[in-house]
């Protein structure tokens, strides 16, 4: 993507995070709103929830997203007490989280995966067998939040096993 159409995006999604209103002749993001923009096919968040609550975000048919205020997955989790524009945010909303970049990644062995590539830092990477020899990997919430392999995702079969993901070591 040019350097224009690069700059036309990230307008429009500033253009569409600003969920405002008026208050003593200030504006203002409203405390109950969070807003999700459209990239690379998929949503993003642009404004985050407040503490405690998630964004949940849902891409149209007409590619465009919208975030609407939910409870988090995890209660608790790190995302849920100090949310945030990252994935780890989006994932507490459960909506579309596709537009972000972070990836992490698994490979074929033996009737099995094995991580490749590690998750972001308070997520892990679940790895999926798909048939004919493939595995892929997709960045998820951990399930043992307070495993230090989910504060640090590592490529260790106990980073892999943290969401009972199809694992040989």
């Amino acid at each position: 993507m040019g350097v224009f159409a690069t700059m036309f995006v990230l307008f429009l999604c500033s253009v569409n995070a600003h969920s405002s209103h008026r208050k003593d002749g200030l504006q203002r993001r409203a405390v109950d709103a969070c807003s999700c923009c459209n990239q690379n096919g998929g949503c993003v968040i642009t404004a985050p929830p407040p503490p405690n609550k998630a964004c949940n975000c849902v891409h149209s048919w007409w590619s465009t997203c919208g975030g609407q205020i939910r409870d988090c997955v995890e209660p608790n989790a790190f995302f849920s007490t100090y949310p945030d524009t990252s994935l780890g945010t989006c994932l507490q909303g459960g909506g579309n989280c596709l537009g972000y970049s972070e990836t992490c990644d698994c490979q074929y062995v033996f009737r099995s995966c094995k991580l490749t590539r590690p998750a972001i830092a308070r997520t892990a990477c679940r790895c999926i067998y798909k048939g004919l020899w493939v595995c892929t990997g997709m960045i998820v919430l951990c399930r043992n939040q307070y495993s230090i392999y989910c504060d640090k995702p590592e490529l260790s079969k106990e980073s892999c096993l943290l969401v009972n993901g199809k694992c040989v070591y």
